[in-house]
């Protein structure tokens, strides 16, 4: 660490006096058709140099370093890029940008999940990045909401507010969960990582399909799920807004309510928001779905401040405080239990400092702290007499030091080290009274612990045979420490106030422990311009994943079904094959992809003698494989047709079973356009097939079709203020289906019902 601080040191300090002549380029940009400003507009160049933002009213600056014939690129996502070649001698240039709207997406919004800066169709990874735009259409609870209506992503449900994502028949603990780039560690028995992002804070989600241990680390070989909040960008002059938005769900009577504030200027900006949620139990076509509730605030800050020239301080933070929140799904529990969330928070904060265009091989270099804290404590009745109190504290704190170079016209680096660490810290009591009589029992649902992970990674892409093939390969060492303290369950038993030490449970019990992993991990893609606008990819991974704390140690005995830890569980490896083939024309898009994935000691529960006694265990070999793709058509003056498919095959092929978990073929039809250009509608419908392939313990699931409506007006200019209304109807004809992935229990085993929304934005 001493040396990477000292590296970091001589950057700074070379680039304080490093002279370079500037060009100062300056402008706004505007939208063709209704010449309104356009905020969020990314500008930068061919080679990933990161030049400005324009600010809400459209302006931008570019005060940097900048060689004549640099290709500048301007790119926001619902609109054609625009590419302007710095030819002119002049010093100071001023343009007027207009960008051309478009309906269909063309792959050129801007992506960060591939540690730097590009277009998302120059990445040859498969991936979805989910836009403000279609953040903003629906009322979605959640994260996994929104993401689960792409091709290859599928709804992992534990109740309305609960809810996690499968990648490709992979969920959970084989996905990474990025907020603003900073990792979420919690449990996984019950999904609600997901769940802790306010929606109406969101700028962007970008979702990595498939193993990127080389990227990212242990814990990528199902996917990464990296959410950008809204931040504020530098301006000419000081620039005041603000926002208000509302919003209401009639399927859980959910109320929801927004505001934020943003000062920018050229040396500084600054952002503060916060959002509150309230919701009864949702109706279902059975009837009310008991325990759905929920209510929830969040509030956070962000603030940059440009030190000096190229420099660049940002701090970020964010916390999420829910409360009586109903948990009607989980294996885990009864199936008449009640369970609820008294408490589920998170707090995170940052500070970055990043040095951009110091030198013109040197695009940027950055380092940083964060810490997230994640805390849980819930109420479990599993009958009258009996209630169970688990509380449990998962903190998450690391640094990053990451450099991008420019090794020459064609060839760019990113490298970098990263390091975070895990703690978990838990405890749980069991109450039971019986008339007079009252028992106290005390556990350790998982000991005491920590995971300490430390990577090392490079990835390199070079452009040939004139920019036609790009070759990305890049490669990845970590260095794992997962520690424990000795846990003896039961810890004691309070017998009307009398304290005893019964003896210890072996199979609940784990003596003090330390075990060390180590791996490496590499990818190569290839992508290949067919044809102006036509491409096909080819990556080829090879990843890993640490078992993570639950995994190891966990002893859950709520009523329901029993899950235990296994200390001695093996990492999962994986090879990873996927080939894609894309299309990013103005009247047609599409983007398919086939993947086949082969693991070495998959990480499963496996029943133990009866199928209410589950072990984490690793299946010796495993394969995943099938296709996903999604598909847009201009049909006729901005009637947009659109579809999409995924199917997955999941298969323990040691034992010749079906893998757990595992969606049935699934996917979306439907259609878009525009009303007397004042209001956007879309009408789709999706569809799931049966799951006849389950895994054993599973029940099979039924197929079933969906029709949901979304309306979104244009933006009212209303002189200071501006107004944007959205509205629909989810499930229009209230259709009583299950979830192959839902664990919801009781007698209401279906999802909601029909919902009504209605949100409304308005910025001043």
């Amino acid at each position: 660490m001493k040396y990477v601080i000292s590296i970091f040191l001589i950057i700074v300090l070379c680039s304080i006096y490093t002279y370079s002549q500037t060009i100062k380029i300056e402008g706004s940009v505007t939208d063709a058709e209704t010449s309104m400003p356009i905020a969020d507009v990314n500008v930068f160049t061919s080679k990933n140099q990161i030049l400005a933002n324009s600010g809400q009213d459209g302006k931008f600056k570019i005060n940097l370093d900048i060689e004549y014939g640099t290709e500048i690129i301007f790119s926001r996502i619902g609109y054609k890029s625009y590419r302007f070649t710095l030819e002119s001698t002049a010093q100071d240039l001023t343009l007027e940008i207009s960008l051309l709207p478009t309906e269909i997406s063309i792959g050129e919004i801007t992506v960060t999940s591939t540690k730097y800066s590009k277009l998302e169709k120059d990445v040859a990874l498969p991936l979805e990045v989910i836009s403000k735009v279609n953040l903003e259409k629906n009322l979605a609870v959640g994260v996994a909401d929104v993401i689960s209506k792409e091709p290859g992503i599928t709804l992992v449900r534990d109740g309305v507010w609960g809810t996690d994502i499968n990648i490709r028949g992979l969920s959970r603990q084989n996905i990474i969960t990025l907020v603003d780039g900073n990792r979420i560690e919690t449990a996984v028995n019950h999904a609600a990582g997901l769940s802790l992002i306010d929606m109406f804070d969101i700028e962007r989600i970008e979702v990595i399909k498939g193993g990127v241990s080389s990227l990212y680390g242990t814990g990528a070989t199902g996917g990464v799920v990296s959410v950008t909040t809204k931040s504020p960008s530098y301006t000419d002059y000081l620039v005041l807004s603000g926002t208000i938005s509302s919003g209401y769900n009639s399927v859980n009577e959910g109320g929801i309510g927004n505001a934020s504030f943003t000062a920018e200027s050229d040396k500084a900006y600054i952002k503060v928001s916060g959002s509150t949620r309230s919701a009864v139990n949702a109706q279902t076509p059975q009837g009310v779905l008991p325990n759905s509730q929920f209510r929830d605030n969040y509030f956070s800050g962000i603030a940059g401040i440009n030190v000096f020239n190229n420099h660049e301080l940002k701090i970020n933070f964010q916390n999420f405080v829910g409360k009586n929140i109903g948990i009607p799904g989980g294996k885990s529990f009864p199936q008449t239990a009640s369970a609820r969330y008294q408490l589920a928070s998170r707090l995170m904060y940052s500070a970055e400092y990043k040095l951009n265009n110091l030198f013109s091989f040197l695009p940027s270099t950055s380092v940083k702290y964060f810490a997230q804290e994640i805390e849980r404590k819930v109420e479990l009745k599993p009958n009258s007499t009996t209630t169970t109190l688990p509380r449990a504290t998962h903190s998450t704190n690391g640094m990053q030091f990451q450099t991008n170079w420019l090794l020459g016209n064609l060839n760019q680096l990113a490298a970098g080290i990263d390091f975070w660490q895990r703690k978990y810290s838990g405890f749980r009591e069991t109450i039971v009274k019986t008339g007079t009589s009252t028992r106290i029992t005390a556990d350790y649902p998982v000991p005491n612990s920590k995971y300490m992970s430390t990577g090392f990674y490079a990835q390199d892409e070079q452009r040939m045979l004139s920019n036609k093939l790009v070759v990305t390969f890049g490669g990845r060492f970590d260095l794992i420490k997962v520690t424990n303290a000795e846990t003896r369950n039961p810890a004691y038993v309070i017998n009307n106030g009398i304290t005893s030490f019964p003896p210890k449970n072996p199979m609940a019990s784990f003596s003090a422990g330390e075990y060390n992993d180590k791996s490496w991990s590499g990818n190569l893609g290839f992508l290949f311009s067919v044809m102006n606008n036509v491409d096909v990819t080819v990556n080829l991974a090879h990843a890993f994943r640490s078992p993570v704390l639950e995994e190891r140690f966990q002893y859950i005995n709520l009523g329901g079904d029993v899950y235990l830890g296994n200390p001695n569980l093996k990492s999962e490896r994986g090879n990873f094959i996927d080939a894609g083939f894309r299309i990013w024309d103005e009247n047609i898009s599409l983007k398919s992809n086939f993947f086949f994935n082969n693991f070495d000691n998959l990480v499963i529960d496996k029943p133990v003698i009866v199928d209410s006694l589950y072990q984490k265990d690793n299946v010796g070999k495993a394969q995943l494989y099938g296709f996903d793709l999604g598909v847009e058509y201009n049909l006729f003056n901005k009637a947009i047709v659109f579809a999409s498919a995924a199917y997955v095959i999941g298969k323990d092929t040691e034992n010749k079973t079906n893998l757990p978990q595992i969606p049935p073929f699934n996917g979306r039809v439907g259609v878009k356009t525009s009303v007397l250009n004042w209001v956007s509608v879309e009408l789709a419908s999706t569809i799931f097939a049966e799951q006849n392939k389950a895994a054993f313990g599973e029940k099979t699931t039924p197929g079933y079709v969906l029709f949901d409506l979304y309306l979104s007006s244009t933006t009212f200019d209303l002189g200071l203020l501006s107004f944007k209304l959205f509205a629909g109807v989810e499930n229009i004809l209230d259709k009583d289906y299950r979830n192959h992935l839902s664990t919801n229990r009781g007698s209401i085993l279906v999802e909601p019902g029909r919902n009504i929304f209605v949100r409304t934005n308005i910025a001043f």
